[in-house]
């Protein structure tokens, strides 16, 4: 089975190949948000490096949120192009499942964090231990105090791409910060999804912010003004 899984939820725009719960290739491009421009050559060189095409790919992975608006948007457009003009089944990923998985090799539980609005973060946290990463929350947005009572209550460990800073923004060691997702460990995520039969098809793949975007904020202000 042969996986390709898109990341484009933050600056860094990536893909990888995963065939049989093994990453064979990836490739990423910082693209400082670029991601329109940038995800589908890097998907081309990967492929091409691999002596691959579209139509070798099984599954078609995405990451789905949370994390940038824009970015989140590219990278699920594309899985839903290349799945419905190629008829395969789609995996969606959460950021926050791709860090967990990112961060396998530590066992424990801990906390998978992403920076969203100053003071706020994406968090879930997971259990980790001999195989695959045990989810015991829902992705969910917290402020400082949240996180702070999250670390309290036994998540000694953070990932993510978050991680670092809430370490610094909760006054605890650097140390306690594990890896960061990237569609590497978003691939293999999917494979893991793809042998429990927890594929979609490219209709049912949607985004998944967490939070109203800024057109739906804009529209709810508008509507609050009228009322």
């Amino acid at each position: 089975m042969l996986i390709l899984a898109l990341d484009t939820a933050g600056r860094v725009a990536s893909a990888a190949l995963c065939r049989d719960g093994r990453v064979e290739a990836h490739c990423e491009r910082d693209s400082m948000m670029d991601h329109s421009r940038t995800i589908l050559p890097v998907c081309e060189q990967m492929l091409r490096e691999q002596g691959l095409t579209l139509r070798d790919i099984d599954v078609f992975a995405a990451v789905c949120g949370p994390g940038s608006y824009t970015g989140i948007r590219i990278g699920v457009a594309a899985v839903k192009g290349f799945a419905f003009a190629l008829e395969r089944r789609c995996a969606a990923v959460s950021s926050l499942e791709s860090a967990a998985w990112a961060d396998r090799l530590h066992a424990g539980e801990k906390l998978a964090v992403l920076a969203a609005r100053p003071g706020e973060y994406f968090a879930a946290r997971f259990s980790q231990g001999e195989g695959a990463p045990v989810r015991l929350t829902p992705d969910a947005v917290m402020d400082l105090e949240q996180l702070r009572g999250a670390v309290l209550g036994g998540c000694a460990r953070l990932c993510g791409s978050g991680a670092r800073q809430a370490c610094h923004a909760l006054g605890i060691s650097p140390d306690a910060a594990g890896a960061e997702g990237t569609a590497q460990s978003a691939a293999l995520c999917a494979f893991d999804k793809t042998l429990h039969g927890q594929t979609l098809s490219c209709h049912e793949l949607t985004p998944s912010y967490l939070r109203p975007t800024q057109a739906e904020r804009m529209k709810m202000e508008k509507e609050g003004k009228q009322q």
